[in-house]
């Protein structure tokens, strides 16, 4: 469904997540919404109403894989937990909202990554358990999933990651590699299948002077595919500017 990475420095956070859906299933565009004080922005697939990424002004972050190693199916559309999730006013309250009251039981398998400037943390739900683990990295993260050839395709994508990390591996030309594509374009970061493709691309930009969501719409997308640079078609919601008194601070395990 999806192939994000994440980068970190001391003080920024960068997330940027492609969307892998069918050609038919369309998307409606960024939402931005406010519950009490807490400003939410996630892109909404429009079949569902759900979402596979977002970000709120407390400057928690999320991004929702399907986890294709296991066949369990839910009730409810895993699109609808990113949403719930980006209430929280810290993700010290996303991760015990996660442990102790979310009833994972009606969703199917996924891989969710939840994330401040500080700490990552990966999900794994299979159907039998949720498990909880604490990423530790530098600077670079990747994750993906494919529902083709999956472990051929995700040996493709990280060695891709990994050489793009040592030629060039700076954070304000990771778009170009979310969108290159090679003559093996079923395996490629920005995928193409005869019935699925990389229907858009999200970015989320967290620092202490404020956070922003970007957004490569479906129609713009193929127009953009290994194409460097800065691409006019990007939209933009800047949030309010964090206050950095309540900045996220480092956070225990």
């Amino acid at each position: 469904m999806c192939t994000a990475t994440v980068y970190r420095s001391h003080s920024t956070l960068l997330l940027t997540a492609n969307r892998d859906e069918s050609r038919n299933r369309n998307e409606a565009g960024i939402k931005a919404s406010k519950v009490g004080e807490t400003h939410l922005v996630y892109p909404v697939d429009a079949a569902a109403n759900g979402t596979w990424t977002g970000v709120n002004n407390h400057g928690v972050a999320a991004c929702l894989l399907n986890m294709y190693q296991s066949d369990y199916q839910g009730v409810l559309s895993r699109g609808l937990i990113i949403p719930k999730l980006l209430e929280k006013e810290s993700l010290s309250e996303v991760r015990t909202w996660l442990n102790t009251s979310f009833q994972a039981e009606l969703y199917s398998a996924f891989v969710l990554l939840i994330m401040d400037v500080n700490c990552l943390y990966r999900y794994k739900w299979d159907g039998d358990k949720l498990i909880e683990e604490a990423i530790d990295f530098d600077h670079w993260f990747m994750e993906s999933s494919s529902s083709v050839e999956l472990e051929a395709t995700l040996s493709y994508r990280h060695e891709k990651f990994s050489r793009w990390q040592k030629e060039n591996g700076k954070a304000n030309d990771v778009m170009a590699l979310h969108l290159s594509r090679d003559a093996n374009a079923s395996k490629s970061i920005c995928m193409a299948r005869e019935k699925s493709h990389t229907k858009s691309i999200s970015q989320i930009a967290i620092a202490e002077a404020g956070i922003e969501f970007r957004y490569l719409a479906p129609e713009f997308l193929e127009s953009s595919v290994n194409t460097p640079g800065k691409h006019a078609d990007i939209e933009c919601v800047n949030l309010n500017p964090v206050d950095n008194s309540e900045f996220p601070k480092a956070c225990s395990a």
